[in-house]
């Protein structure tokens, strides 16, 4: 069997799976060491709580966060770090996510993995950088900052789109050619599902509000914004869902068929409920 490397806690996002590594790298080391044996240091009266805590049946609380850190002697830097890492991925809201993730950067180490998740994160959580990749192919890709910035709408600093081409460069989503043109680069964001599902919640939420202020921004030949209230069958849920992605991938289609954009459109369609299904009882 191939030694497992101590695993850094810094380089997790997902409390459980480190906790996972931890304890299958503690156990590879000392035989001895067991669910029974980890429990009676940390002083759990179940021997099987952590196993529990990891395969994501039970939550962590406070006291018990504080016993897990002294089953495995976590030093000052990677308690703070655990306990922030727990609170964010056993957050109820996104805001509450947002709060623990900014604790969560300041604490990680300056390794290419923070950079990456760090980069991507800012990448879905503001709005203008996907805005930004798209306007530097326009003028054959030789805007400057000032120029991106003075296309946008609404209106954002140079600095902010400055940054904007920081994170997309750091992510490989840019590049400069040899002639200094910027140019697109044809690469999936990689990075893990606990960046991914914050980060896509807080684009989707900044879309959302960008469509509301659209209709005070922009007259009425300029967008689109309508709204459907149905009654159907709660088993044809996913039937119309299918749909919208189907359409989705159609406009992506006519959009890639077009080699020379110069205008950059933002296109939300949203389908939720708004009553839980009813279902009838004793024929009533």
């Amino acid at each position: 069997m191939t030694a497992m490397e101590q695993p850094s806690i810094f380089d997790y996002l997902d409390y459980r799976a480190f906790l996972q590594d931890l304890f299958e790298f503690r156990k590879q080391g000392d035989r001895g060491f067991s669910h029974r044996s980890f429990s009676q240091r940390a002083g759990f009266a179940s021997p099987n709580f952590l196993k529990l805590v990891m395969a994501g049946q039970r939550n962590l609380t406070t006291a018990s966060l504080a016993r897990v850190v002294k089953g495995f002697g976590l030093k000052k830097q990677e308690r703070e770090y655990l306990e922030n890492l727990v609170y964010m991925n056993q957050a109820a809201t996104h805001d509450e996510k947002n709060h623990y993730y900014a604790k969560l950067m300041r604490l990680r180490s300056n390794s290419r993995v923070k950079l990456i998740d760090k980069a991507c994160y800012e990448y879905l959580s503001t709005w203008y950088c996907p805005a930004v990749r798209e306007v530097i192919t326009f003028g054959g890709g030789r805007l400057s900052a000032a120029d991106i910035a003075s296309l946008l709408v609404p209106g954002v600093s140079v600095r902010d789109v400055e940054r904007a081409l920081r994170v997309l460069l750091d992510l490989g989503l840019i590049r400069r050619t040899e002639d200094g043109a910027w140019q697109q680069c044809d690469k999936a964001l990689t990075t893990g599902p606990q960046v991914q599902m914050l980060g896509s919640a807080n684009f989707h939420r900044e879309m959302i509000r960008l469509a509301a202020e659209a209709i005070e921004r922009f007259p009425a030949a300029e967008r689109d914004i309508g709204a459907l209230t149905l009654g159907i069958p709660a088993e044809r849920f996913a039937e119309f869902r299918n749909r919208i992605m189907a359409f989705r991938r159609e406009l992506l289609a006519m959009a890639c068929e077009d080699d020379r954009p110069d205008r950059v459109i933002q296109v939300n369609i949203q389908l939720f409920p708004l009553t839980k299904p009813y279902r009838k009882e004793n024929g009533q």
